[in-house]
C-alpha cells in the first residue's frame, strides 16, 4: 500500500510539472497581459486629457508599468518545457515587453509635449 502511495505521489508531481509547462506559464503571461491592457487604458486617458491635467494619469501609468516590469522580471520559463514550448513562451514574453516599451515611449512623448 505504501508503494502505491509513493508511486501516486511521484506521478502527481511529474504530472503537475508538465501541466505547469503547458499552462502555468501561460497563466502568468495572461495575467501580465491583462495588467498591460489596463495600463494602456490609463495611457489613453492621459493622451485624451487636456494639457496640464495629465499628471495624475501619467503617475498612475508609470506605477502600473513598474508593476508589470516587476512581474516580467520574476517570470521565468519552466525547466520542464520542451524547446517548442519555451520558444512560444519567449515569443509571448517578448511581445509583452515590446508593448510595455511602446507605452513608455508614448508616455515620454506626452511628457515632452507637456513641458513645451
Amino acid at each position: 500500500m505504501n508503494y502505491l502511495k509513493t508511486l501516486f505521489l511521484a506521478g502527481s508531481i511529474l504530472l503537475s510539472a508538465s501541466v505547469w509547462a503547458e499552462g502555468g506559464g501561460d497563466r502568468v503571461i495572461d495575467r501580465i497581459s491583462t495588467m498591460r491592457d489596463k495600463a494602456e487604458a490609463v495611457l489613453v486617458e492621459a493622451e485624451k486629457a487636456p494639457a496640464g491635467t495629465r499628471d495624475a494619469h501619467m503617475a498612475e501609468h508609470i506605477k502600473m508599468l513598474g508593476e508589470i516590469l516587476g512581474q516580467l522580471h520574476q517570470d521565468h520559463p519552466d525547466a520542464a518545457m520542451t524547446p517548442v514550448q519555451h520558444l512560444a513562451w519567449m515569443e509571448k514574453h517578448d511581445k509583452v515587453v515590446d508593448d510595455v516599451l511602446n507605452q513608455m515611449q508614448r508616455e515620454h512623448k506626452l511628457m515632452v509635449s507637456e513641458s513645451q
